[in-house]
């Protein structure tokens, strides 16, 4: 029982990691920041080009997150765990395998049904993996929300709460620096600049100001 709720938390939670990832990522930096430029560079390339994502092949699609979650980090992890913390080991190998895998539920969500294999579909109509339609809806510029591309189970409470406007509003005010999602709406600016944060989602899937 341990082991199945350590399995379901580190995948809901993965859900959550790659969502604050996703959300950073195409909001700040570029292709020449230390680190994560080729992250960065793939992720806000990917709104301009949107189906170049359904053709890379695997390790293509996924290499580039294997570096902060692959097997040194889960390794390193299990080692300062130690033998006698076994379920540590347990929530950090599914938290790191679910970070490296959103990136290919990702590129599912981007294909047909008849494009993707029975096991994709089926872990798509179980909401295990994030579905088409969900993930479409981030697709609708400024690209302001459904940032979370395991699951998407965490996407409905971080936008209608208002999550990232807040962590936006948070770094203008540490840095001065804009999001990306300001710089294409200006009213999106101007309203979390007032602290308008919480939202509501529109017929079309469209994020907007309650």
């Amino acid at each position: 029982v341990q082991g199945l709720i350590t399995i379901l938390s580190s995948w809901a939670i993965a859900d959550l990691g790659s969502g604050i990832l996703h959300w950073s990522v195409d909001n700040y930096g570029n292709g020449r920041t230390p680190l994560f430029g080729g992250i960065i560079s793939a992720f806000q390339g990917h709104h301009t080009a949107p189906w170049t994502i359904t053709e890379r092949e695997f390790c293509n699609n996924v290499y580039k997150l294997c570096v902060p979650f692959g097997i040194p980090t889960v390794a390193a992890i299990s080692l300062l765990a130690g033998p006698s913390h076994p379920l540590i080991s347990l929530f950090f190998t599914i938290f790191c395998m679910m970070e490296i895998m959103s990136q290919e539920f990702h590129k599912w969500s981007h294909l047909t049904k008849s494009q993707t294999s029975p096991l994709s579909n089926t872990l798509q109509n179980l909401g295990i993996s994030i579905g088409r339609t969900p993930h479409a809806m981030h697709h609708i510029a400024p690209f302001e929300g459904n940032y979370c591309i395991v699951s998407g189970i965490c996407n409905n409470f971080l936008d209608r709460t208002g999550f990232f406007r807040r962590m936006e509003h948070f770094v203008y005010n540490m840095n001065g620096v804009e999001s990306n999602a300001w710089k294409l709406d200006s009213d999106l600016k101007e309203r979390t600049l007032r602290g308008d944060y919480i939202q509501i989602v529109s017929s079309n899937g469209k994020l907007m100001t309650k």
